[in-house]
């Protein structure tokens, strides 16, 4: 039923990446963000070994790498860079006051 609504609404379809195991992919990554709680995005998916939940199913989202990247500069240089962390639109040429 997906793929001819999918086609319909010409969303385009890629190998894999389309179709309801993708939502087992995205329920798994946000269940695991949202709650900190890899066990219960386990339970959730119906996995026996953690291991294919933490491994295969969840994944990391593009804000969460820059919110940890942010978190070491902070544990590192404190607020001796303030604006570093908020010049965050990637313009390496932007001026820092």
């Amino acid at each position: 039923m997906l793929y001819p609504i999918l086609d319909g609404l010409h969303i385009p379809r890629r190998k894999r990446e389309s179709g309801f195991h993708a939502f087992r992919h995205s329920a798994g990554s946000l269940v695991n963000k949202e709650t900190g709680n890899l066990k219960l995005a386990q339970n959730l998916l119906g996995h026996s070994n953690i291991s294919t939940t933490a491994d295969i199913y969840t994944h990391v989202f593009d804000e969460s790498q820059r919110e940890s990247a942010r978190a070491v500069e902070r544990a590192i240089y404190g607020d001796l860079f303030p604006t570093c962390s908020q010049n965050a639109n990637g313009n390496k040429n932007a001026a820092i006051n």
